[in-house]
């Protein structure tokens, strides 16, 4: 593919949109794909169905047409770049029309192409785009590059100032004077979130980026290249990991920032072999107050293995009245173990929690004060998500009897065996019902709106009170299908029940069923049920 010292990427993948079947036909026969570094991975005959096809596959290069039916190749290109922002787009038309190329160049369109056009021109142009997309990839890999960027942009004393102020250790007076000496542009927001980046298992023989410092650069550099036409950001590093502050308007710009994260995470994976997840904080209307949305970000990034790659706190803990936090690191793996361990994880937990008390010689009233601690540890997390309180006290009465109650390392280990199991199906039950509860209102508030043709996931989502990405996620986990291809099902499943018991003409029954183009809903039927609406009927 002409990369440097022989090195070879994957090929990229190529989606083909067209909606004349013999021209798609045509290209994909006629280009030497393979020699040029890229893969067909599929084909759509219009914008929407490329739309989803983009969702599916996550081509690095949409190839598309200008003039097509039900959605044209610059509405498709508007909403990719809403989407899936990297993804190189070219547009090829037969209309040499300068508002159309206008438009293009509003849209980052990468290349913009008159019909007709032959093999040999589309070769070059694909062979541009895939220099392109080498060179994104050689300026993230890059090493010498990487390590003048880390020297560079290190800051010690910018670093301990924002580790220190999602920490809550930066006095009221001291942030404005402090932002101005390191040149954050913090200031310039409304309101605040934090950030908090977890790095999951990589490939590192893949990502070419041996030590964990020089990836971590490169994956800073990926989010401060995404977040650059932002309102103002800061990312930094923190013991735990790579961290950020995000300055924002106000807090509808939340959603724009999850897409922007998301493309990270993706792009991360894509690049650099390196999945990511990232956890977002609770909005605070004060930098001083911080520290608050920074410990909502770290819970945040907890629930990784149950959601997606960008978690907001509020999706997955709905705000509460402020509880105690857990600080000490054994409260911290106890906490984490009632929330998401599995048997093995609970049991391992808490036999070292007893095992101290085994090794610590205590004397009577140390054991009480270290049984209190671990009480007041499970009791927080009882409280914190509104469990019964009687869980806590076993085979005891009451708080009295757990601590006069537990003498001994095997007293401890049998208690807190007991509840923690106790707690563990609780909680797994809660989530359970909780999201259960959510696909339930979704597919009630879509039987009652179907009809409208203006439904989308954002206004689902907003009826709801929670970010499209969350949602999306738990709805194609639990239901199996997306958002889109289930509200498809029920509009069409209502339409078959109006051509098989009314007489409503075939334009009349698609705008009942959330349909305003009459021949769109005939083409979605047809791809559905292998005829068209009339010959359904006359079956």
């Amino acid at each position: 593919m002409g990369v440097e010292e022989g090195e070879m990427y994957e090929p990229y993948k190529i989606l083909l949109v067209d909606d004349e079947e013999e021209v798609r036909t045509s290209i994909i026969k006629k280009i030497e794909w393979e020699k040029i570094g890229f893969t067909v991975i599929g084909d759509a005959e219009n914008g929407r169905d490329a739309l989803e096809k983009v969702e599916l596959y996550e081509p690095d290069v949409v190839l598309t047409d200008i003039r097509m039916p039900y959605m044209d190749g610059l509405a498709l290109a508007e909403q990719i770049r809403k989407l899936r922002p990297s993804i190189k787009i070219i547009i090829f038309s037969g209309y040499d029309d300068f508002e159309y190329a206008k438009q293009a160049i509003s849209l980052n369109i990468t290349e913009y192409i008159l019909k007709p056009v032959n093999a040999k021109e589309l070769m070059e142009i694909l062979e541009r785009v895939r220099k392109n997309l080498d060179e994104e990839i050689e300026r993230l890999r890059g090493e010498k590059a990487l390590k003048e960027s880390y020297y560079k942009n290190l800051s010690i004393l910018r670093e301990n100032f924002l580790g220190n102020l999602v920490k809550g250790k930066v006095r009221v007076e001291e942030i404005a004077p402090y932002m101005e000496e390191y040149d954050l542009p913090l200031l310039r927001g409304n309101c605040w979130v934090a950030i908090k980046l977890n790095m999951g298992k990589g490939t590192a023989e893949l990502n070419g980026l041996h030590g964990e410092g020089l990836l971590t650069v490169s994956i800073r550099k990926l989010i401060d290249e995404k977040l650059a036409n932002w309102e103002s950001f800061a990312t930094f590093q923190r013991p735990s990991g790579l961290c950020g502050i995000i300055a924002m308007k106000s807090d509808k710009s939340l959603s724009g920032l999850m897409s922007v994260l998301e493309d990270v995470c993706r792009e991360s994976k894509r690049i650099l072999k390196q999945p990511l997840t990232i956890g977002i904080g609770g909005v605070v209307n004060r930098l001083e107050d911080m520290e608050v949305s920074y410990s909502g970000a770290r819970e945040a990034v907890e629930y990784s293995k149950l959601v997606g790659d960008v978690i907001f706190i509020n999706d997955v803990e709905p705000v509460r009245e402020a509880i105690m936090r857990l600080d000490e690191k054994a409260e911290a793996v106890l906490n984490y173990s009632l929330r998401f361990g599995d048997e093995e994880a609970i049991i391992s937990c808490v036999e070292s929690i007893a095992q101290k008390m085994k090794t610590g010689a205590l004397s009577h009233s140390g054991i009480q004060a270290y049984v209190i601690g671990i009480l007041n540890a499970v009791l927080r997390v009882v409280q914190k998500y509104e469990l019964d309180e009687q869980l806590i006290f076993g085979q005891y009465t009451d708080y009295n009897g757990v601590i006069s109650g537990v003498l001994t390392a095997d007293d401890l280990l049998e208690w807190l065996k007991d509840i923690c199991f106790s707690i563990s199906a609780c909680l797994t039950k809660e989530r359970d019902g909780s999201t259960r509860a959510l696909i339930r209102e979704a597919k009630r508030y879509i039987a009652e709106n179907y009809a409208n043709s203006e439904l989308s996931l954002e206004m689902l989502c907003g009826h709801l009170h929670m970010s499209t990405a969350y949602f999306s996620t738990v709805f194609k986990r639990e239901v199996g299908e997306s958002y889109t291809s289930y509200l498809t099902g029920v509009r069409l499943e209502k339409a078959v029940e109006l051509l098989k018991d009314t007489d409503y003409k075939t334009y009349m029954i698609a705008s009942k069923v959330g349909y305003d183009e009459p021949n769109y809903f005939s083409y979605v039927f047809k791809k559905r049920y292998g005829v068209s609406p009339n010959k359904f009927r006359g079956k």
